[in-house]
């Protein structure tokens, strides 16, 4: 009776021994095949590779319109347009601007010259209605007034000239202002020498270091002198 005990003791030892021992295996596979191991094929142990596709080429890309093309090159363009255009047009000389300086300039024609007895500048004679001499000359450049107590001029600006009206618009004086313009005075002109006065007006009335003076019916022509250079640089002739 003891030893039947004892060996059903022994056989429960055996059994729980090996429930034990199948236990444990069963937690060591579970283990290993949950914790993945890095083998020779694992991408991690593997460098990256990188894919080419050797597709056939495809049709060319289609070229852009004109009206297409980037901003900065349709500037660019427009750039060049306006050299190309521009480089045939050569600037005027200083002949051509001379010309055209002339041309705008009234034509000035001596009918009558300067004497004693027809005292005259420009052709014109003293007491010249202002309608005749823009029909002649056309509109002045500028116009405005000399401020007199007597009589008020009115002043019209032909820019190698100056003509003056007095109150009744009649011609009161005579400014010559430029070299370019006949004065009709014998082939004298502006910034000619003394010595040419005398030639072309002979002796004057009245000789100054300063002006040279000519006394003629009704009117005064006076010449300013440039004291340094000894030539003219003003020619007046006044209603008397």
């Amino acid at each position: 009776m003891t030893r039947k005990r004892a060996f059903t003791g022994f056989l429960s030892v055996l059994t729980i021994a090996s429930l034990a021992a199948a236990s444990c295996q069963n937690g060591s596979s579970r283990v290993s095949e949950s914790a993945p191991q890095p083998g020779p094929e694992s991408p991690a142990a593997q460098p990256s590779r990188s894919v080419v596709l050797d597709l056939p080429a495809g049709p060319p890309a289609p070229e852009l319109p004109a009206s297409a093309a980037a901003p900065e090159d349709k500037v660019s363009l427009a750039s060049n347009t306006e050299t190309t255009a521009g480089a045939g047009n050569t600037p005027p000389s200083k002949e051509t601007k001379s010309k055209s300086a002339a041309a705008d300039k009234p034509k000035i024609e001596i009918k009558s010259p300067y004497t004693e007895t027809n005292p005259t500048l420009l052709g014109l004679t003293l007491k010249t209605g202002a309608d005749e001499i823009t029909g002649k000359f056309g509109k002045p450049k500028e116009t405005f007034v000399m401020e007199d107590d007597a009589d008020p001029i009115t002043v019209y600006d032909y820019t190698d000239f100056l003509i003056g009206f007095n109150g009744q618009n009649q011609l009161h004086f005579v400014d010559v202002r430029s070299g370019d313009v006949n004065p009709g005075l014998n082939g004298l002109k502006l910034g000619d020498p003394v010595a040419n006065v005398y030639e072309a007006l002979g002796k004057p009335d009245a000789n100054t270091t300063y002006v040279l003076t000519y006394k003629a019916t009704g009117a005064i022509l006076k010449l300013d002198i440039d004291p340094k250079t000894q030539k003219v640089n003003s020619i007046k002739l006044f209603a008397e």
